[in-house]
């Protein structure tokens, strides 16, 4: 059974740019584990907040994600 709450993942992006050496970018979205298929937010999310230390608690939560949840393609 899936876990029905949402983590940060991170994202790879393949685009046909020649601006991109590799062929696409990473990038951090919010992901909804879920029975009936994935779903994650269209566009990466920002990293943001009303304070200092609640950046800081964004991006440890974002660090902690990553590592446990992997990378997996933007399609």
């Amino acid at each position: 059974m899936a876990n029905n709450t949402w983590h940060y993942q991170l994202m790879y992006h393949k685009v046909d740019m020649s601006s991109f050496v590799d062929g696409g970018y990473y990038a951090i979205h919010e992901y909804y584990p879920s029975e009936d298929g994935d779903g994650w937010t269209e566009q990466p999310i920002p990293v943001d907040g009303e304070s200092v230390e609640e950046v800081k608690q964004v991006l440890q939560a974002m660090l902690e994600d990553i590592e446990k949840h992997g990378v997996k393609d933007y399609d």
